[in-house]
């Protein structure tokens, strides 16, 4: 018997083993490896929240705010920062009572629904990511390439197209990258979550 046997399999498999499997106890395994999944998920985003803040405090705050001021992008970060942890916190709340939830279901039509919800809060968790990075990136650059500060410091045969293109293809590769490690890192946990489902919806409870 392997765990990556279907529960059906397992269920009708134990008619020559010792030990044997009540539906409750594969019921609360599926239960046990749902919640193991999301609360890795949770702890995940809470690190994913604390590390970058615990970044910042290591930084030079005064270059980074003069910085700011130079290019007038003091307002654009207050309102993203804002927004951003409204939104980054609300997630965590809710990946937290996803966790709970999990924890406590008691039925499979439950679970299963539980697994759906949390699988979509997930992809609206990176979708939001990457979203708000394009946003305050892009913004970023059509706010220093139209500084004077910036349009001075170029050669006079600069040609701004070409710096646009290149400034967005080094920024999407940037993306790219962001894209690819959200998919390791969450879909490695939506993955499971994704076949403890899918067993659940082959197995017969009745």
């Amino acid at each position: 018997m392997t765990k990556n046997d279907p529960l059906k399999d397992i269920w009708k498999k134990q008619e020559d083993c010792t030990i044997k499997f009540s539906r409750e106890d594969i019921f609360k395994m599926m239960n046990q490896k749902s919640s193991s999944a999301v609360k890795w998920i949770l702890i995940i985003s809470i690190l994913e929240f604390i590390l970058p803040n615990l970044f910042i405090i290591f930084t030079d705050y005064d270059t980074t705010l003069a910085f700011y001021e130079k290019y007038n992008l003091t307002r654009t970060m207050e309102v993203y920062l804002g927004i951003h942890l409204v939104v980054i916190l609300s997630f965590i709340y809710l990946f937290y009572k996803n966790f709970r939830k999990i924890s406590a279901e008691n039925t499979v039509k439950g679970l299963m629904e539980d697994i759906i919800k949390t699988r979509k809060i997930v992809k609206y968790y990176i979708y939001y990511n990457i979203g708000m990075v394009a946003w305050i990136g892009i913004h970023f650059f059509y706010r220093i390439f139209q500084s004077p500060v910036f349009i001075e410091k170029l050669p006079e045969d600069a040609n701004m197209t070409r710096i646009w293109i290149i400034a967005l293809s080094l920024f999407a590769l940037v993306i790219l990258l962001l894209w690819l490690g959200y998919r390791l890192i969450y879909g490695f946990f939506l993955r499971r979550l994704n076949r403890n489902y899918n067993e659940l919806e082959k197995t017969e409870w009745d």
